[in-house]
């Protein structure tokens, strides 16, 4: 494996995934078997190479801490701090803060470039064109709202086999200490994803429902029952939309502020890729522990 400075073939990549638009998105679902079938068919991610490959750090800058939620509760009316402080759980915290952003933020294609994309601009540009931005804005501005109380999340884009499909999707998976697991969770969309006993699924384990050939248990964001996504057309959208963009997966080595945007010396990006898959990154690996860091 070869780790190099970050890659301008590879963030040139991402801009043009994210960035990218389909005309029409009925080949989702029309594809929807023969997705779920690429990752049946696929080599299995493994094991090997463990933890010499990448390390995934925490660097969280308390001075930003400060920033953020003395900003969010100046400017905006909302309580980080009493959010960090209560006996709520991890996952209802989650929940709270994406809420928020989903209410405030719709999902949109944005309509100029920040060139610093992070809690303060973001909202700043989300006030200034309300008409709102993209999955990765959406998961930026999660990432560090709740980073700025104390919850670890990355935010993971997550993408198709097929290299000519434009549309991929990034999503936060936050680190829930009471489960020692991972949730997956998405103010863009607004929804997560449960098992049948109602805890939150990961990433990781969405993709083994997936390959398994079962359906996504499927849930909106509280205040969202109305939306497209909790009709059964939004649900069998979504059971094929994540069909297609489980595959393979990229994301920061670094929790932490301002990773969009800046250039952090301990930061790369890493690919999680089933063995022989191509992929034009700094860093790629096939070992899904090491990917995923502290998920067991």
């Amino acid at each position: 494996m070869k780790v190099y400075k970050k890659s301008f073939l590879f963030s040139v990549g991402l801009i043009i995934f994210f960035f990218s638009a389909c005309s029409s998105t009925n080949y989702i679902e029309r594809n929807h078997m023969e997705n779920i079938e690429k990752i049946q068919n696929c080599a299995p991610y493994n094991q090997e190479g463990a933890s010499s490959e990448f390390e995934i750090k925490y660097l969280i800058d308390e001075n930003r801490v400060a920033e953020i939620r003395a900003y969010f509760k100046e400017n905006v009316g909302l309580d980080l701090d009493a959010l960090a402080a209560s006996d709520k759980s991890t996952w209802e915290k989650a929940v709270e803060l994406a809420v928020f952003v989903a209410k405030n933020i719709p999902h949109d294609n944005q309509k100029e470039w920040l060139q610093e994309r992070n809690a303060i601009s973001l909202w700043e540009y989300s006030r200034r064109i309300p008409s709102g931005f993209n999955c990765r804005w959406h998961s930026t501005i999660l990432s560090e709202l709740l980073l700025s109380i104390g919850i670890k999340n990355r935010f993971i884009t997550c993408l198709p086999e097929d290299k000519n499909d434009g549309d991929c999707h990034v999503v936060n998976v936050v680190w829930l200490p009471e489960l020692n697991k991972y949730a997956m969770i998405d103010s863009d969309m607004v929804e997560f994803v449960t098992d049948e006993n109602g805890i939150p699924l990961s990433l990781r384990e969405m993709r083994a429902v997936v390959e398994s050939g079962k359906s996504l248990n499927i849930n909106v964001l509280p205040g969202f029952e109305n939306s497209w996504v909790a009709k059964p057309s939004g649900i069998k959208y979504m059971q094929a939309y994540w069909a297609k963009n489980l595959y393979w997966f990229s994301a920061h080595t670094v929790y932490g502020f301002d990773l969009e945007g800046k250039t952090i010396p301990e930061d790369f990006y890493v690919c999680l890729v089933p063995p022989g898959y191509e992929c034009n990154s700094e860093l790629v690996t096939s070992n899904e522990m090491v990917f995923w860091g502290e998920e067991n």
